[in-house]
């Protein structure tokens, strides 16, 4: 059966079928506030492709309410017990300059100084419901944010509905997904290394990164 496989068709781009790439804001699309209504934070759970999923999603929420976003958190306690954490994986500073026209991004809440006094703000922790209306987090969530100046949002997987009727949200998620969100240089070299070697020898192989116990209770 291998043998059947054109190794060089299979490593081309797929047909795209007309379409194309709509990732790209309108023109009339604003830059956030200078003001804004608090802070978020969010604890992304699950494997690597959910954690990029609600790191999309956070960003989402942070641009519907009006929000800085702290730069979000990956849960790595679940199995492996790995703290690379988003530092590790991510490019931050691409990260945070390449949304700067759709979210105010920090990498941590800073402290207040007012009257020669410091005063740490200390997020209002909420368990969004699974699959979320944009409603909840203009309501519930905001008037939490507004009381508190900060909510911790946890867990954060599938916690924004995906169906959202307003084509400028989605475009968002697209911008976070292939834009903002690329890996630190030594893993961007490895996996260009890796990629290479396929090529080059025709083999292929699949990898599923941050496997969980209780995966195959949802999958199989």
């Amino acid at each position: 059966m291998f043998n059947k496989i054109n190794v060089e068709k299979l490593w081309e781009s797929a047909n795209s079928g007309g379409w194309r790439p709509s990732s790209s804001p309108r023109t009339d699309w604003p830059s956030p506030p200078k003001e804004t209504n608090g802070y978020l934070r969010v604890r992304c759970n699950g494997g690597l492709n959910q954690q990029r999923s609600a790191i999309c999603n956070a960003v989402l929420a942070a641009r519907i309410m009006n929000a800085t976003l702290v730069l979000p958190e990956l849960d790595a306690n679940s199995f492996w017990h790995d703290d690379s954490g988003f530092h590790g994986i991510y490019d931050v500073e691409h990260f945070i300059q390449s949304l700067r026209f759709d979210v105010r991004i920090v990498e941590r809440i800073p402290e207040i100084h007012k009257n020669g006094k410091t005063k740490k703000i200390k997020a209002f922790q909420l368990r969004p419901p699974r699959d979320a209306p944009i409603s909840w987090y203009t309501t519930y969530a905001l008037k939490k944010m507004k009381e508190h100046g900060a909510i911790y949002l946890t867990p954060f997987s599938h916690r924004l509905a995906e169906e959202i009727d307003n084509p400028e949200y989605q475009r968002l998620r697209c911008r976070v997904n292939y834009h903002a969100l690329i890996f630190k240089p030594d893993i961007m070299k490895l996996s260009e290394s890796i990629v290479d070697k396929l090529r080059a020898h025709g083999h292929f192989m699949a990898i599923h990164l941050r496997f969980e116990m209780d995966m195959l209770a949802f999958a199989g």
